[in-house]
């Protein structure tokens, strides 16, 4: 009976320009193995025809343990060589290594094969291959080290973990049996079954241990927290950023003031000065003194245009609204909350500055923030490195105010207010969405890109201008204004404060809480 091994493929060379891996010497070895045993059991002489019952039997057995040697002899293949351990060495593992011998399988094959009858063919097995076969062990195939420059693992001589599920018949030659003749066999009695034999219990595999500097260099070290941002930067950077920003404010202001101090003490700059003081003289037609009602549209234009800025930031940055209005006509037609406030805050505003604007012209205060000379220019010139030099010009308010003042409250009211209303209308519901023709003429881009940058103007002119206010004679500054007398007295200090006090209370009221009651009257409030 022959008996076929498995070929090997030849793979890629193990070096540039080489031979294909694994050599064709060791194709031919591990084929020519199996070949010769084949050969050596096809080979065995014929018994005796007299001795047929027992040589029959003999025979069996004797077939059986050649299957189960050629079965072992076909895969006993040469062991493939892979790369080298370190490098420029030789391919691992080294060309004299064999596969590694199998223990215990001769007691397991001798077992599954013996019979009373097989016993005398057994004993013909020659000695020395039957003790090769006993004596060998299974060597486990030796890895790649635990630590960096040590010993392959596992050790050298270790067994494996399981060795119960070692079961590989023995490498043993044909039986060669004698022609003499022997005593008729008396039939034997049937064999009762055996038990069949518990199955054998599976031992856990033994995990190496690691060495300690091995796993204390593989553990990962602990994730820092991530700081928790205000925006694009954290605590810290904020405060970093403020303390460089003001710094760095600090001393641009310095140096602009040490330089317009220097340029005011030339001899030309002093004639300029002399020249144009910062104000030129009202219309004789001007109204004196400023009235009340004028103070207390001064208070409605606070009131609204703080909130119509807090209202205007909460819509530009709140991403998922949790409350939406609808009017009564078009239910249909949905926008949020915020975004509602924000309108009607601008509704209002229009309709107080249509009342400022009509009183203004109505009374003559008109000519007080509209420039009426061209003198106003080099007016406002001086009046601008007098406030830089920190010697402020004389105040007057009460009579007339200095051009810088006059251009930049006109700026504000019939520049800065109509652009706000025309770009915030625009974004509105209430413009048109089907007129194409208008819409391309008056894109919504457009708006947007103005509507910004207009309420950051206003909030820089806040902040200037109250800030003037408290630094030009405080007390007097906010009678004229809340209190419409020309006094220094608290009066007009404490309207003020009151005034404050309203709308910060209105700030914190402006929630979906306050707002949705209010909006209910004039339209339907929900959560979708």
């Amino acid at each position: 009976m022959a008996t076929y091994g498995r070929t090997t493929r030849q793979g890629l060379p193990r070096v540039a320009g080489g031979e294909p891996w694994p050599p064709a010497f060791e194709l031919a070895e591990a084929i020519a193995a199996p070949a010769a045993t084949s050969v050596a059991v096809d080979a065995a002489p014929a018994p005796a025809a007299a001795d047929a019952p027992a040589v029959a039997a003999a025979a069996s057995a004797g077939t059986a343990t050649a299957v189960a040697a050629a079965a072992v002899v076909s895969t006993a293949r040469t062991v493939r060589r892979g790369l080298p351990r370190v490098p420029g060495g030789e391919p691992w593992p080294p060309a004299s290594a064999a596969p590694a011998p199998v223990a215990a399988s001769v007691a397991v094959a001798e077992s599954a094969t013996a019979t009373p009858a097989t016993d005398a063919a057994a004993a013909a097995v020659p000695v020395t291959s039957r003790a090769v076969a006993a004596g060998g062990g299974v060597a486990l195939r030796r890895g790649l080290p635990r630590i960096p420059d040590g010993e392959p693992w596992p050790p050298a001589g270790s067994a494996p973990a399981r060795p119960e599920r070692v079961a590989a018949a023995p490498v043993v030659a044909a039986p060669e049996i004698s022609a003499a003749p022997a005593t008729p066999a008396t039939p034997a009695a049937p064999a009762a079954p055996a038990a069949p034999a518990p199955a054998p219990q599976r031992a856990p595999m033994a995990q190496p241990r690691r060495a300690a500097t091995v796993a204390a260099a593989s553990a990962r070290p602990a994730a820092e927290p991530w700081p928790k941002l205000y925006g694009p930067y954290s605590r810290a950077e904020w405060a970093g950023a403020l303390f460089i920003g003001g710094f760095g404010l600090l001393l641009a202001a310095t140096a602009v003031v040490v330089g317009v101090n220097w340029l005011l003490g030339l001899a030309p700059m002093q004639d300029f000065i002399a020249s144009y003081p910062g104000e030129y003289e009202l219309p004789e037609t001007a109204p004196l003194g400023i009235p009340a009602w004028i103070g207390w549209q001064h208070f409605f234009n606070v009131f609204l245009i703080v909130l119509i800025m807090r209202s205007g930031l909460q819509v530009r940055t709140q991403k998922r609204p949790t409350a939406f209005w609808s009017p009564r006509w078009n239910p249909q037609r949905k926008i949020s909350l915020p975004l509602w406030f924000h309108q009607s805050l601008d509704i209002l505003w229009l309709v107080n500055g249509l009342i400022f604007v009509v009183l203004l012209f109505m009374t003559g205060q008109w000519m007080r923030i509209v420039p009426t000379s061209w003198e106003v220019f080099p007016n406002a010139i001086s009046a601008l490195l007098q406030y830089l030099s920190l010697d402020w010009p004389t105040e007057n308010g009460w009579v007339n105010y200095n051009s810088l003042q006059q251009i930049t409250y006109f700026l504000t009211v019939f520049i800065a207010a109509p652009l706000a209303a025309i770009t915030g209308v625009r974004m509105s519901g209430l413009w048109p969405k089907n007129a194409k023709t208008l819409n391309r003429i008056y894109p919504v881009e457009w708006a947007r890109a103005v509507h910004f940058p207009v309420m950051l103007y206003f909030v820089l002119f806040i902040i200037v201008h109250v800030g003037l206010v408290l630094a030009t004679g405080a007390l007097r500054n906010l009678n004229h204004m809340y209190a419409s007398q020309d006094v220094v007295n608290w009066t007009g200090f404490w309207i003020f404060v009151a005034s404050l006090v309203v709308i910060a209370a209105a700030w914190f009221a402006a929630r979906p809480l306050v707002l949705a009651p209010i909006a209910r009257l004039f339209g339907k409030v929900s959560g979708r």
